[in-house]
Order: structure tokens, then C-alpha cells, then sequence
């Protein structure tokens, strides 16, 4: 673990093996913690982050406290919370939230999931909680808010819970 501004962290927060915390607005909540990722966002009271992931800088996870509800916020594994995004819903595995969007529990979102029974539909954002590949992210196009399978890597995120290394050996090896 590796908190490079210790007063960011609330007491009460668990921080897992291979976690780094930034300088800056980095910021772990007390019930809050992350089974390893780069924080560089905050993370709210009762929220909790999976492994691999990155929370970018000026990201939040809503907590029970700040917009959750009683809905308890965890983020998947191998998930990107891209600078200043917001999320008040649960996401599954390999997520994405695309910068500067926010993902709100009330937000109406085009869903645009191949195969997925609420595909071509427009929903609240809470009907989407969970589920795995998900990029939500605002169309510059027509302005419309949507959710689409995103490009992240799924296996990889299950390779995390299998114990394997997570870094580029390439780049990482000491010769």
C-alpha cells in the first residue's frame, strides 16, 4: 500500500494490498476501502473499490451518505473512473465511466447493449447496477446520455481473484 498524503484517509478505511493513493484530492472514507487500484478521486463512506481499478483524479464514488441511499456503492474490478465522473450506482467488472459524466441512480440512460434484454430502451441508471462491461458515457454526437459494452478486458478482471500479476512484465523486469 502506498499513501502518499496520509491524511486523506479516514480512520476506518481498508486499504488492500497493491493500492496506491495519490497526491492531491485522493481520499478513502471511513467503512470505505479498495482491494488494490490507483486512487486518485475520492471514495465515500461505505463504498468500496475492486481490484485493478482507477478512480482518476477528481472522480467520486457516492457513498451511503452522499447519494447512495441504502443502496451500498461497489465498483468491479478492472473498472475506469475517467477524470471528474461520478457514480451513485454499483458497477460490475471491466466498467468504465467516461470523464466528466455522471452516473446517478435517477440518471435516464439510452442503453445500448447488443443481446442485453433492456437494449434500445431508455432507463433510470439503477437498472443498469452490476453488470459487467459497461462504458457509460455522454454522445457528443446527439447529446444523449448512453450505456455500451466497453472495451475493457472482462477475463482480466478475473485473472485479478486468480492471484495472477497484474503488471507488464516488459516493462517491470529489473534487467
Amino acid at each position: 500500500v502506498r499513501i502518499t498524503d496520509q491524511h486523506k484517509v479516514r480512520l476506518g478505511a481498508y486499504l488492500g494490498e497493491g493500492t496506491t493513493l495519490m497526491p492531491g484530492a485522493s481520499y478513502v472514507n471511513f467503512n470505505a476501502g479498495t482491494d488494490g487500484g490507483m486512487i486518485e478521486g475520492r471514495i465515500s463512506s461505505s463504498a468500496f473499490v475492486g481490484k485493478g481499478s482507477d478512480v482518476g483524479g477528481g472522480a467520486s464514488i457516492l457513498g451511503t451518505l452522499s447519494g447512495g441511499n441504502d443502496i451500498p456503492i461497489s465498483i468491479g474490478r478492472n473498472c475506469l473512473l475517467e477524470a471528474n465522473s461520478v457514480t451513485g450506482i454499483p458497477l460490475g467488472d471491466a466498467c468504465i465511466v467516461a470523464a466528466a459524466t455522471q452516473v446517478l441512480a435517477s440518471s435516464r440512460v439510452k442503453v445500448l447493449l447488443t443481446g442485453h434484454p433492456l437494449d434500445d430502451k431508455v432507463v433510470k441508471a439503477a437498472e443498469l447496477a452490476g453488470i459487467n462491461g459497461v462504458t457509460f458515457r455522454r454522445n457528443d454526437q446527439y447529446g444523449r446520455f448512453e450505456a455500451v459494452r466497453t472495451t475493457r478486458n472482462i477475463e482480466f478482471a478475473r485473472k485479478l481473484d486468480d492471484g495472477e500479476s497484474i503488471l507488464n512484465h516488459d516493462l517491470h523486469s529489473h534487467n
